[in-house]
């Protein structure tokens, strides 16, 4: 599907708008499907990581009120994978931007590429007589 005549996106606008919410400076550049799985990806990182949160906590909670050991090492292992996923979600929500904005900067090039193939080439022929 080649991009239509009247449409090109801001690259800056793209940007933003998949800042604001993922996937949709994929949208914006007519990339549902991406759009979708950015969507998907972003979106439950960022649900693990609320889950993560919770569990640390109500772990930490219940270390106070038992003082037992297993409570602690549980608080340990969800904070700790509660940091892997900020830094997990947080770079998928800055390749989500920086993929909305390149994919803004590159619609037209389909365009123009269609309009430039045939016209320009270089070819050799070779001629053998028997």
């Amino acid at each position: 599907m080649l991009p239509s005549e009247s449409f090109s996106p801001d690259p800056t606008g793209a940007a933003l708008r998949s800042a604001a919410l993922p996937g949709w400076g994929q949208f914006y550049n007519r990339k549902p499907l991406k759009g979708v799985i950015m969507f998907l990806a972003e979106s439950g990182l960022l649900a693990w990581l609320l889950v993560e949160h919770f569990e640390a906590e109500e772990a930490r909670d219940m270390y106070y009120r038992t003082g037992d050991s297993f409570y602690e090492r549980e608080y340990d292992r969800h904070s700790q994978r509660r940091l892997d996923l900020i830094w997990y979600t947080s770079g998928a929500w800055l390749y989500g931007i920086m993929d909305a904005y390149v994919d803004a900067h590159l619609y037209s090039f389909a365009r123009e590429n269609e309009r430039f193939r045939g016209e320009v080439g270089l070819g050799l022929e070779l001629r053998f007589r028997i």
